[in-house]
């Protein structure tokens, strides 16, 4: 009874520790993506350069009247347009879905994109991470433009 009692209090405390801070890698990997985010709408190329992989790449994809126009730059060129004057740039997501294998992960989810307050796009974002001794870091980032038929984003408008 005694040795039944104190694995109960080990298991309440291991599932408390949780609750007050311990983070999963899907929470961390969530929280890199969000980080990256923050830097864009900051322009904080330091913070960009911290959670992004060197040599990675970033992919658009939108649809048009001729196909699928695809923009492609690396982090490097991202991180550069990040530290120009510019536009105040928010991307949001939600529900997002994380699947994470020891030193690598995925996240895909929607997202809906403001520039200067104003919506400007929807569509979904899927990227790869790896992780290092620094954390994760994105490695590729490959998302859609979609310009109509966007569903409203459940969380509601942007704040100020």
């Amino acid at each position: 009874m005694r040795a039944a009692r104190c694995g109960l209090a080990l298991v309440l405390l291991a599932g408390g520790a949780r609750g007050l801070g311990a983070q999963t890698a899907e929470d961390s990997v969530r929280a890199t993506v969000q980080e990256f985010f923050r830097t864009m709408t900051a322009r904080d190329t330091a913070g960009a350069r911290r959670v992004l992989f060197d040599g990675g790449m970033v992919w658009g994809m939108r649809a048009a009247d001729t196909g699928v126009v695809t923009r492609r730059r690396t982090n490097d060129e991202d991180i550069a347009q990040l530290g120009k004057p510019g536009d105040t740039l928010l991307e949001r997501m939600w529900q997002p879905t994380v699947l994470v294998h020891d030193r690598i992960a995925t996240l895909w989810a929607p997202y809906d994109f403001h520039v200067d307050g104003k919506f400007s796009h929807c569509g979904v974002d899927a990227v790869t991470l790896a992780r290092t001794s620094a954390g994760w870091k994105i490695v590729s980032f490959v998302y859609t433009v979609e310009m109509t038929g966007c569903t409203p984003s459940p969380l509601g408008p942007p704040k100020p």
